[in-house]
């Protein structure tokens, strides 16, 4: 519409022209009143900050707990190297691959618990080792084909799985930029990148 047509729209119309008066007053009382303001970023921070410092000390016991599940899964793994098949029988080369499995799971938890972005990619195919297993050891239970000594060693397994899971939550808990989450390790990286 025209601002003239507007205008002599207004100057007939007693409604509109009373509507836009008062359209025009609220506009300008807004844009001249200062109003206080409370100042709430004290109050916003603490409720991010402290649960965040929460979050990061779990996630520091998460990664010893996982440190400490790798070097069990690695002492597990030593023996079948050196012939010790821990109460199972099986072929020297089967005890050889049971061993690098054991090895390499241990190996993969102290890595995720030194850099815990890298738990997220451990967790299906753990899990699905898992499930496997817990399928075919509960078979060679009823058959009487293995001793409880041989299953508890899954136990560090199983409870590495359970820390890599926990882990990875906390991890996409704790804001961007938290130190040692991935943003932050990229931004690090960046920064980097930018010198060279």
């Amino acid at each position: 519409m025209a601002a003239s047509a507007l205008d002599a729209h207004l100057a007939s119309c007693t409604d509109c022209a009373a509507w836009a008066a008062e359209a025009a007053r609220l506009t300008r009382m807004a844009r001249l009143s200062a109003l206080d303001v409370p100042d709430l970023s004290d109050a916003i921070t603490r409720g991010v900050v402290l649960p965040a410092a929460r979050v990061a000390r779990r996630r520091w016991w998460l990664r010893l707990g996982l440190l400490v599940s790798g070097a069990l899964q690695l002492v597990i793994g030593v023996p079948a190297i050196l012939g010790d098949s821990i109460g199972m029988s099986m072929s020297t080369h089967a005890s050889h691959e049971a061993a690098a499995w054991n090895l390499a799971i241990g190996a993969a938890f102290v890595a995720a618990a030194s850099l815990p972005r890298r738990a997220s990619g451990l967790i299906p195919l753990l899990a699905t080792f898992m499930v496997v297993l817990i399928g075919l050891s509960a078979r060679d239970v009823a058959a009487g084909q293995v001793s409880a000594g041989r299953l508890a060693t899954h136990c560090a397994v199983l409870i590495g799985l359970l820390l890599l899971i926990a882990l990875d939550r906390v991890e996409r808990a704790l804001p961007p930029g938290w130190p040692g989450t991935k943003s932050a390790d990229e931004d690090a990286h960046k920064r980097l990148r930018g010198v060279a």
